[in-house]
């Protein structure tokens, strides 16, 4: 492998896979991380007109890694059963690498894009076009840098690796509406018990 510049790995696949690969498994742990708390703050900044700006800032630093930890650790386990189920070869650690470095300049755009807003803008005055435009390239690229990835992490033809991906697509989302089910089933059922 060739030594590339952190910055020109998200210029192609192939230069984020061989990115990933050279870093360690805790490196692709804390990029995941840094990740959670950059979305987590962007999400979070709508707060600001409620709470402090250090407050909003501490819910992306403690929640921010954590829902990313969970996500990251859970479509990468998906992507990797579905993809040895269809005879594919990656393993689980470089399924989480390529998430977690795959989509750090789409966590690292929309916290910015979120921060210019704020700073030279109204809240009260964007609307969701404005906010969500500019990460929107940014995000088609990481989406497309990661599907790329996955394939040739798993060594497959673009049919199979597109059914790879689709079908584990599919899966988290039933996953998530499933946890999203079972999590208002909980509320509903607990507001008529305890709260009647």
């Amino acid at each position: 492998m060739r030594n590339i510049p952190s910055f020109l790995m998200i210029l192609s696949p192939r230069t984020t896979r061989e990115f990933a690969m050279k870093q360690s498994q805790m490196t692709a742990v804390g990029v995941n991380a840094l990740n959670g708390v950059f979305v987590i703050t962007a999400v979070s900044m709508t707060m600001l007109s409620l709470f402090t700006g250090l407050l909003v800032a501490i819910l992306g630093i403690l929640f921010g890694p954590l829902v990313s930890f969970t996500v990251s650790s859970i479509y990468s386990r998906m992507e990797w059963t579905v993809g040895r189920r269809l005879g594919g070869n990656a393993t689980l650690d470089d399924l989480y690498r390529i998430f977690a470095w795959s989509f750090m300049p789409l966590a690292f755009a929309y916290l910015l894009c979120r921060l210019i807003l704020f700073v030279f803008i109204k809240p009260e005055s964007h609307t969701i076009f404005v906010e969500l435009a500019p990460p929107l390239p940014v995000a088609l690229w990481c989406i497309w840098c990661y599907c790329s990835n996955v394939i040739a992490l798993q060594h497959f033809t673009q049919i199979k690796g597109t059914i790879n991906l689709v079908v584990t697509f599919l899966l988290f989302l039933v996953f998530v509406a499933g946890g999203v089910g079972f999590f208002s089933l909980l509320t509903s059922y607990g507001k008529n018990v305890f709260f009647p």
